[in-house]
């Protein structure tokens, strides 16, 4: 074999490559936006970093807790009463996404079965408010 038929293998080989990624991005069906509403939610972002600065000036941060059947949340003690909703944002897939309403009456933990949630990466949105204060946190988790 000469360095002709050489070159030309070589280029054949990198044709076939580059058609093979070709298809196989054309053929990807489950692509979504991260939400379908995007404007809307970036015009509302003041109120989002405003959520964030109250959750930082708790008295204690909040912990979450992740076993191979539930997820724990602990909320600081001056926030009984508070109302909210945790949403599982599942990122690959929006259909997947659940959202978990919750009530802390007299009780500071929030205790969430995961035997329903597919495994892989999570990221849980919690928002709620007590007496007239929003707050927000988001984290991830691989279940």
């Amino acid at each position: 074999m000469n360095f002709g038929h050489k070159i030309a293998i070589t280029y054949g080989a990198f044709v076939v490559f580059i058609l093979s990624l070709v298809t196989f991005c054309v053929k990807q069906d489950d692509i979504t936006l991260v939400s379908p509403d995007y404007y809307k939610k970036e015009i509302a972002y003041q109120e989002e970093i405003d959520k964030l600065h109250n959750t930082s000036d708790l008295s204690s941060p909040i912990n979450i807790q992740k076993s191979a059947e539930s997820i724990k949340i602990s909320f600081p003690e001056e926030l009984k009463g508070s109302k909210g909703t945790i949403l599982f944002y599942r990122p690959s897939k929006a259909g997947l996404d659940i959202e978990v309403p919750f009530v802390l009456a007299d009780q500071t933990e929030q205790v969430i079965p995961t035997q329903t949630l597919a495994k892989g990466l999570w990221v849980l949105k919690m928002n709620w408010s007590n007496k007239g204060k929003n707050y927000m946190k988001e984290e991830k988790i691989i279940l």
